[in-house]
């Protein structure tokens, strides 16, 4: 267990003796979620005074478990993530408490959960907005008029539509298949802590989104007869220069 690291969830209400086993568990739960890498995160204990939860992070999952927990500090992050920390807060809330998760040892603070001491905005909404969302297509199907899509999107979130029946039909053809692009028109709504959620996705039309990096796409320019790009002797900084509009042409 050499470089494993160890963390702490202080909770300031409770102590061990007084928290509710029940409410213990939830916390427990949506840490688990919080934190991902479920496999490499183990309890260790509860330490005496207020509730903290001491667990312990496999060594090979640190550096995971840490990026992960600064993409929900940025707000940024799954939203599978973003709901385990909204859900904890509104458990504090409800506790009339706040928590904070430390690093063991020296103490560094990684997170904070100001629970009942958040000043959080109204929520607005929801409103309808044009857009596209972007994913892999992992399911389809329903019986209605309008029927459910699912895709995943590159960070392995989970985010549901709906099509007609005609769309879905194409839809089922790219089942599990290349990232699609799926146009149509969003219901957002702003929640309590300021983020634009979407709530409901009416797709319309779709496209393939090209998975070819830029080195591919440079090569496939460079192929093309009579283009020029053979030419250039730094095609990296001609992209550049077109790019930022400083061309002559």
């Amino acid at each position: 267990m050499a470089n494993d690291k160890n963390y702490s969830f202080h909770i300031d209400t409770y102590t061990p003796e007084t928290i509710p086993m029940e409410r213990l568990a939830v916390y427990l739960h949506e840490l688990a979620i919080l934190l991902g890498e479920t496999k490499s995160v183990h309890f260790v204990k509860l330490v005496e005074g207020t509730t903290q939860i001491v667990h312990r992070v496999e060594r090979e999952a640190v550096p995971r478990v840490e990026a992960r927990l600064r993409r929900v500090k940025n707000r940024d992050a799954t939203q599978e993530a973003l709901r385990a920390y909204d859900t904890i807060n509104d458990y504090l809330a409800d506790d009339a408490a706040n928590a904070v998760l430390k690093e063991v040892g020296d103490g560094a603070q990684i997170i904070d959960f100001p629970g009942a001491a958040e000043l959080v905005e109204p929520e607005f909404g929801p409103f309808n907005q044009s857009g596209t969302i972007d994913g892999v297509v992992i399911k389809v199907g329903g019986k209605r008029e309008k029927v459910p899509v699912h895709l995943e999107t590159r960070d392995g979130a989970g985010i549901g539509c709906v099509v007609t029946r005609a769309l879905a039909k194409d839809l089922a053809k790219n089942l599990f298949g290349g990232e699609l692009r799926l146009t149509g028109t969003g219901r957002w709504f702003r929640d309590k802590y300021g983020k634009w959620v979407l709530r409901a996705f009416d797709a319309t039309s779709f496209e393939h989104l090209d998975t070819k990096s830029l080195s591919e796409l440079a090569a496939d320019l460079s192929a093309v007869d009579g283009a020029g790009w053979k030419t250039i002797k730094d095609p990296w900084a001609a992209l550049a220069e077109i790019r930022s509009g400083d061309g002559n042409d």
